[in-house]
C-alpha cells in the first residue's frame, strides 16, 4: 500500500478563478487561515471546489514545498483506513508483510488533507481526536510513539452538527477540527463568475472552443445544482460533441437541456438507493428512526434551528419536527 503525498498547485496559481465579492471573501479568508498552524474546517455543497480551496491553503501558508497528502475517508475501506492513517509494522496484521509508513508520518512538516471527513469511521475519530490534542501517534502495532508535525485540514459536504445531533461523528472532534472554517460558495451565489469560469475550461481542452455571447448568457441563466464541476463537465462535452470552434446559445441547448429529465430521474433514484445503502450501515438496532432524527437535524440545522421553516422543508407538519427535537 503506497501512499504518495503530493502538490496539487503551486504559490503561484492558486486555480482560484472568478471575481465575484464572494470569491474575494473565499480569498482573503483563505489568506488568513493559511497563516495559521491550527485546524481549518472546509465546508461547502458537493463539486464547489473545496480540494482547489485546500491547495491554495497549503501553498499560501509557510510550509509550500512540504507535502500535501490526501485522504479521501469514504473511498477507502474502513479495515485499511487506520493502517493507511496511522501505518503499520512488520506483522501487525495478517498480510502486513513489511512495515508501512501511513499519512501521519509522510505528510511530515505539511498538510494532512481529510476529505469527506464526515465518512470517517467512529473509532478512527476518537484515534484523530487523540492526535490533535497530543501531537503524537503509534503505528498499528507498534508501542513506539510518534510525533505528528503536520496540518490538519478536514473537508465536507455534509453537515457535521447533524452527523453529531444522531452519534454518527464526535462531538469534541467537531470542535477540534473546527477551529478554522473556511465556506466555499455555490455556483449560484457567484453567477457573475460563470463566464470566466467557462472561458477557463475552454482553454482546457484539447482543440480551440469558445461560446458566442448568447451561449454565455445561457450558461449564466442555468441551474448549476453540480457547482463548478458541473459547468466544467458541460463544457468537456461541448469539446468532444459540439461542430466548430464556436459555440452558440442553439448548439448549447442540447448540452444543457436534451435528456434533462431522464437526468434528473436517474440521479434522483441514485440517490435514493446511495441514502438506502446510507441507512442500512447506520449502527444500533432501530435504523429507521436514526434516519428520520439524522433527516430532521439536518433539515433543523438548515434552517438555522426554525421548526416551521424545517418543517416546510421535508413537507411535513411542525408538530412532527418538535416531536422529533423533544425526544
Amino acid at each position: 500500500m503506497a501512499i504518495a503525498p503530493f502538490l496539487i498547485c503551486s504559490p503561484s496559481d492558486l486555480g482560484l478563478v472568478g471575481t465575484s465579492a464572494a470569491m474575494d471573501r473565499l480569498r482573503d479568508t483563505i489568506r488568513r487561515v493559511s497563516r495559521s498552524d491550527r485546524p481549518v474546517l472546509v465546508v461547502g455543497p458537493t463539486g464547489s471546489g473545496k480540494e482547489l480551496v485546500v491547495s491554495a491553503i497549503h501553498a499560501q501558508g509557510d510550509r509550500p514545498d512540504e507535502p500535501l497528502v490526501d485522504v479521501n475517508c469514504g473511498a477507502i475501506p474502513e479495515p485499511l483506513m487506520e493502517s493507511y492513517l496511522f501505518g503499520h509494522e512488520r506483522g501487525a496484521f495478517t498480510g502486513a508483510a513489511r512495515r508501512q509508513d501511513g499519512s501521519l508520518t509522510l505528510v511530515r512538516r505539511g498538510t494532512l488533507f481529510l476529505d469527506e471527513i464526515a465518512e470517517l469511521p467512529l473509532a478512527l475519530q476518537t484515534k484523530l481526536l487523540r492526535v490533535l490534542e497530543t501531537r503524537r501517534f503509534a503505528p498499528v502495532g507498534s508501542a513506539a510513539v510518534m510525533p505528528f508535525a503536520g496540518r490538519v485540514v478536514a473537508a465536507t459536504h455534509a453537515s457535521l452538527p447533524a452527523r453529531v445531533a444522531v452519534n454518527l461523528f464526535r462531538e469534541d472532534l467537531l470542535y477540534r477540527l473546527d477551529v478554522l472554517t473556511v465556506r466555499v460558495p455555490a455556483l449560484d451565489e457567484r453567477i457573475g463568475d460563470i463566464p470566466a469560469l467557462a472561458e477557463h475550461f475552454c482553454r482546457q481542452q484539447p482543440r480551440p472552443l469558445r461560446l458566442s455571447p448568447d451561449a454565455v448568457d445561457r450558461l449564466c441563466a442555468s441551474p448549476w445544482p453540480g457547482n463548478v464541476r458541473q459547468l466544467r463537465n458541460v463544457i468537456d462535452r461541448l469539446a468532444v460533441f459540439s461542430d466548430g470552434e464556436v459555440v452558440s446559445a442553439e448548439a448549447l441547448r442540447p448540452f444543457l437541456d436534451g435528456g434533462a429529465v431522464e437526468r434528473a430521474n436517474d440521479n434522483a433514484e441514485s440517490r435514493l438507493d446511495a441514502l438506502v445503502q446510507a441507512v442500512l450501515r447506520l449502527p444500533g438496532g432501530d435504523k429507521l428512526e436514526a434516519a428520520a432524527d439524522a433527516i430532521v437535524a439536518h433539515a433543523m440545522a438548515a434552517c438555522g434551528g426554525n421548526k416551521s421553516a424545517a418543517a416546510r422543508l421535508l413537507g411535513v407538519h411542525r408538530k412532527a419536527i418538535e416531536r422529533r427535537v423533544r425526544a
